[in-house]
């Protein structure tokens, strides 16, 4: 990793937290970006709530926290930050290890029945995001899941997350994901927009409001290039991909 990197990275805790999932001393902040990613995901859970789990980039955990508290045992993550591996530890998360993923990655093959990577690849250039994909892969089971978020160049805001961190290399499109999955291997399951999450009356209206401006978007779209395939139009997209059972 080139040094500005590393200086960066060890700078994340506090205000620095990525967007996904918030400041590690802010309870409120921890518990609502877990519970929101498992709601989101939860039909790629696992249903075995034994089996294997890894979250590259965890941060301070609060995936991890919110997939305890459904149930599930075997967790684990990793991350390159030690502020917030120490923040993970301290909230009792005792499954995060501070290393690089790809390293942790090549130790522990066909192990895991699901790995995330929110907000990870990004981070990653070219040739590190296909040497990570392969990691990936070769880490997970037969038939395991990878459920990664990243920045959505086709999204209203796309330039917004690309550029948000001084660290980021790349920003993905819907197809560019599916281009990545097939050349690493990956059956690419679903792409999916990573817009509001109804949990209540505001978020409720922020899901409907975001139903007409992306009307108006996938009109715009097909005014402008006659293309209405994936029409994913927030500033990350998620997707999921499965690595065949065969």
């Amino acid at each position: 990793m080139e040094p500005w990197k590393t200086r960066v990275y060890a700078s994340y805790g506090g205000a620095t937290v990525g967007r996904v999932f918030g400041s590690a001393d802010d309870d409120a902040e921890f518990a609502r970006a877990g519970r929101l990613a498992t709601q989101r995901y939860r039909e790629f859970l696992p249903a075995d709530k034994h089996a294997p789990i890894l979250d590259v980039g965890c941060g301070s955990g609060s995936f991890l926290e919110a997939l305890r508290s459904r149930g599930h045992t075997r967790l684990e993550g990793v991350d390159l930050s030690p502020a917030q591996v120490d923040a993970g530890r301290a909230r009792g998360l005792t499954g995060i290890t501070l290393a690089p993923a790809i390293d942790h990655l090549r130790q522990h093959t066909a192990r895991y029945a699901l790995i995330t990577a929110f907000n990870v690849l990004e981070h990653q250039t070219r040739t590190e995001l296909f040497d990570l994909l392969d990691a990936i892969y070769a880490a997970l089971a037969p038939g395991g899941r990878l459920i990664a978020v990243v920045p959505n160049a086709k999204g209203l805001f796309g330039a917004h997350v690309r550029f948000n961190d001084i660290t980021h290399e790349l920003s993905f499109t819907p197809q560019s994901v599916a281009q990545v999955c097939a050349v690493t291997g990956f059956e690419c399951e679903r792409v999916l927009e990573h817009g509001p999450v109804i949990h209540g009356v505001v978020s409720a209206a922020r899901w409907s409001l975001w139903q007409v401006i992306r009307g108006l978007l996938l009109t715009a779209r097909l005014a402008e290039g006659g293309d209405w395939r994936r029409p994913i139009f927030t500033q990350d997209l998620g997707f999921v991909a499965r690595k065949p059972a065969a």
